[in-house]
């Protein structure tokens, strides 16, 4: 005869099987799904470029941007995280990316998002003296947290044109 214990562990091996493969099944489900977001995104002005502490320079920006994120969701999405950054390129480093704005989407119906004029979250600080006259982009990238599976991000990048030649007070 078999003991409590080992039936106890054949019917939670059994169970543990069950929930791994639905677990698979679900996290397949995203790969098939196709999204398919409307973004509008644009730099509105340069409020603020100047020196900042020692060898920096600090930018204040505004931006506008319309997205409908709702077709990036579901069944299996708990939430999205948003953010939207600056990348430019310097004699130093090919690829310079801050985070300007960011934001937690945790339903469906709130992934409707319309800023105008907005002034960023965060600092833009630049650790050398490199921002001025340099070509710049927005990017606003959305990382998909889902219920079950593993994490993806996608991004839509829009070129916004050049960040002003001199200071800016």
């Amino acid at each position: 005869m078999h003991s409590c214990w080992t039936r106890a562990n054949t019917v939670l091996t059994f169970f543990g099987t069950v929930a791994a493969i639905l677990c698979l099944l679900t996290t397949g489900t995203d790969l098939l799904h196709k999204s398919n977001p409307s973004i509008k995104l644009g730099l509105r002005n340069v409020r603020r470029l100047v020196p900042s502490k020692g060898r920096q320079e600090q930018a204040v920006v505004s931006f506008d941007l319309e997205a409908d994120l709702r077709s990036i969701f579901t069944w299996n999405t708990k939430q999205l995280f948003v953010y939207v950054q600056a990348e430019y390129e310097t004699t130093e480093n090919k690829v310079n990316q801050v985070v300007l704005w960011d934001y937690i989407i945790q339903q469906q119906e709130k992934a409707v998002i319309k800023l105008d004029d907005h002034k960023t979250k965060y600092a833009f600080i630049e650790p050398g003296r490199h921002l001025r006259g340099r070509a710049l982009n927005l990017t606003l990238v959305w990382c998909v947290m889902p219920r079950v599976g593993r994490m993806y991000s996608d991004q839509f990048t829009t070129a916004v044109g050049a960040l002003p030649d001199a200071y800016i007070r």
